[in-house]
């Protein structure tokens, strides 16, 4: 997985230098043999341009993290956009499993990379049954890579009732964003949807071949849980506030702009 961060001095802002570069970053990845992932970007909400370029080059927006990004552009915590260069997801037949208020929003992402979905299928979680999580029926592993993100995979050696545990502890003792995304791919994992609902995470998005396991690609459908959910405004272009619309965030228009929004969400 390759994530690309570029910016370019205030002094030399619009002279097609963004473009140039991440131009010839992807010529770069696209020439090295030993490169076999996802490129994406995390594009902030303040600078409507680079998400403009982003997708100019082929990239489409997969989940939005509000308040997300801290001290890289200033002190304030800025909302990010993962956006995913298209042409670098896999396709593979495989199914998604989601319950059927989630479908929508997994249809319209692998469609804006794909008409034919990338091959995924993807069958309803409603009505089915799992079994009560215990170390030998459901096993999870969760990863403290970063501070804020917590993968949950139908692997390792915890369970789910350890892990709401320490979820639940991080939501009490840290103020940090806090992002969950699920392996989509593994059909024991369908109850946890509800569970981390019930404990405060809205979704933030559906993002092909995010995760990894054993080397194999897992599909993600990530939440997330803002520390600090107050009213932020965000400047964001068509091809975002459309993943916003369907992420059933509630949003307010500040300003429309020539070729952007401003919302306040």
């Amino acid at each position: 997985m390759e994530r690309t961060r570029q910016a370019v001095a205030p002094a030399h802002q619009g002279q097609g230098l963004g473009r140039a570069l991440l131009k010839h970053r992807l010529n770069v990845l696209e020439t090295d043999e030993d490169f076999d992932g996802l490129v994406y970007a995390g594009a902030v909400t303040s600078h409507p341009a680079s998400q403009r370029n982003l997708v100019a080059r082929g990239f489409a927006p997969f989940s939005l993290h509000k308040g997300f990004q801290g001290g890289f552009f200033g002190p304030e915590n800025e909302s990010e956009i993962i956006m995913l260069y298209t042409d670098s997801i896999e396709y593979e037949e495989r199914t998604v499993y989601v319950p059927e208020r989630y479908r929508h929003l997994v249809e319209r992402t692998l469609a804006q990379a794909s008409l034919d979905l990338l091959g995924r299928s993807i069958s309803l979680t409603e009505g089915v049954t799992y079994p009560h999580p215990d170390p030998n029926s459901l096993l999870t592993d969760l990863a403290h890579d970063r501070e804020f993100l917590w993968e949950v995979t139908a692997a390792g050696t915890t369970s789910w009732a350890e892990t709401e545990a320490e979820i639940l502890t991080a939501l009490r003792e840290q103020r940090t964003h806090m992002m969950v995304p699920i392996d989509a791919n593994a059909p024991e994992l369908g109850s946890l949807y509800g569970a981390l609902e019930a404990d405060g995470f809205t979704p933030a998005g559906f993002i092909p071949d995010w995760l990894t396991r054993e080397g194999e690609k897992r599909d993600a459908f990530v939440f997330q849980h803002p520390p600090d959910d107050e009213p932020t405004v965000i400047d964001v272009i068509d091809e975002v506030k459309a993943l916003i619309e369907v992420l059933g965030i509630d949003y307010r228009v500040v300003a429309e702009h020539e070729r952007h929004w401003s919302l306040e969400i």
